[in-house]
């Protein structure tokens, strides 16, 4: 194998790692377009569901914090 069919490989590889990583950018992307047109959309009494459903994911997520920082201490 030549340095130039290595280093096509080697191109060919890397170019498809960025391709892969920009598709999971633009899911991701699209994913947080649809939840925030979905809470444009809501009606006040489904905006408040949403609301509290983050307010006990975020509190779910602070509790495990502390018990990884309390289990830390032990």
């Amino acid at each position: 194998m030549s340095w130039w069919e290595r280093f096509v490989a080697i191109f060919k590889s890397e170019a498809a790692d960025v391709k892969e990583g920009l598709q999971k950018a633009g899911k991701s992307i699209s994913d947080e377009l649809d939840r925030k047109q979905a809470e444009l959309d809501a009606e006040p009494h489904e905006r408040v569901d949403m609301l509290m459903e983050e307010a006990d994911q975020a509190d779910k997520q602070f509790e495990e914090l502390e018990d990884r920082i309390k289990g830390d201490q032990d």
